[in-house]
């Protein structure tokens, strides 16, 4: 098989993939234990999937080291490897998991690079200031003194969410879509 074959089936595999991940992460509900509160959470399928693959990585990094005899470009693969793994797994536990009760929102409050860290804080739904976006896609609701919120646009049942914070938090302006990051 030519390379422009294995390129083009390679690129469809990929464009399915990805259609049906979207497709079902925008069909998602979140976990409502009644009309005023819910749970969000990263979707575990595409978690577990960029773990998976990191660890891929990491394993053929590690493998052509051995065979290579101690080259950069392996040593650099399994690091590389090792890093998409080691900062995707948190979002297969439920320390990413963002949830809200009648009384406010608790979830992620700091950013770890591209990514979200591991510390939690709730915001009460008075003390809610402001609403932004991080250049790496990321929302996040911001109290008045600083603390703040995060979760992705792609969280299963992020409109529940949304919708949440509309009721709770009237002047807040959210956008309907997902946003685009300010330089």
């Amino acid at each position: 098989m030519n390379i422009e074959v294995r390129l083009a089936l390679v690129g469809l595999v990929t464009t399915a993939l990805l259609t049906a991940l979207r497709w079902t992460i925008a069909r998602a509900r979140p976990i409502l234990r009644d009309d005023t509160a819910g749970t969000i959470s990263p979707d575990k399928v595409s978690a577990l999937f960029t773990v998976m693959i990191g660890t891929f990585i990491f394993l053929g990094g590690c493998a052509a080291f051995v065979l290579e005899e101690g080259e950069w470009g392996p040593r650099l693969l399994a690091i590389l490897g090792a890093t998409i793994a080691w900062m995707m797994a948190p979002s297969l536990t439920s320390v990413h998991d963002v949830s809200w009760t009648p009384l406010g929102i608790q979830g992620p409050c700091r950013m770890f690079g591209p990514t979200l860290g591991t510390r939690r804080t709730e915001i009460a739904w008075a003390d809610i200031e402001r609403f932004g976006t991080t250049i790496t896609g990321f929302w996040y609701v911001e109290s008045r003194d600083g603390r703040r919120v995060y979760w992705s646009y792609l969280y299963r049942g992020q409109p529940m969410l949304a919708a949440a914070l509309r009721a709770n938090c009237p002047s807040l302006i959210l956008p309907r879509a997902r946003p685009q990051a300010s330089s």
